[in-house]
């Protein structure tokens, strides 16, 4: 029962991984000024390490080799990994409201280094690459609001994984203490 539930856990682990990496990939992707932000880049790595730790998840499910205490180990560090990528974006959003179309909430976001796209000065103020090619204000409040929406997912998804991981610990600990996942 417990083997069955983990490998219901380890899938969703891996779905859950892989949107992180890819929604911070497309924020990454999308850079135009400078280097992307370090919540950004860290997010990429989150997503990453994230596939890497449910793929030896599995095999630590089906290969009798591995030590359960791996698992224990990974996950663990993963957990606290996407809880700080969540604070991370949680602190860098600081509040911003992605539906809102107030002034004060479009400025905060045309002034947020994590949907702007990068800045630019150009000798008679900043220019930002969310601005790179659009033609109406609209069209720069509708891609800060989409990168907003990206932004707040990755963000939503970091918590519940680091939640996910946590779960992963207690079912391999209690497998663990039952004598194992295949026994």
């Amino acid at each position: 029962m417990l083997s069955t539930i983990a490998f219901g856990l380890r899938g969703l682990q891996f779905v859950f991984a892989i949107v992180i990496l890819g929604l911070a990939v497309t924020l990454f992707k999308q850079q135009v000024y400078g280097s992307a932000p370090t919540t950004t880049t860290y997010s990429i790595f989150t997503g990453a390490f994230g596939i890497i730790v449910a793929v030896a998840g599995v095999a630590g499910l089906l290969v009798d080799a591995i030590p359960s205490i791996v698992n224990l180990v990974l996950d663990g560090v993963l957990g606290i990994l996407f809880l700080g990528g969540g604070i991370a974006w949680a602190v860098g959003l600081k509040g911003i409201n992605c539906k809102s179309q107030e002034t004060q909430n479009a400025q905060s976001m045309l002034f947020n280094g994590l949907l702007n796209q990068g800045s630019t000065d150009a000798g008679h103020g900043n220019y930002y690459g969310v601005a790179d090619g659009a033609t109406t204000p609209e069209e720069i409040f509708d891609r800060l609001t989409s990168n907003c929406q990206k932004a707040m997912a990755d963000e939503v998804v970091q918590f519940i994984s680091f939640g996910l991981a946590i779960g992963l610990v207690v079912v391999t600990f209690l497998n663990r203490r039952k004598g194992g996942y295949l026994s």
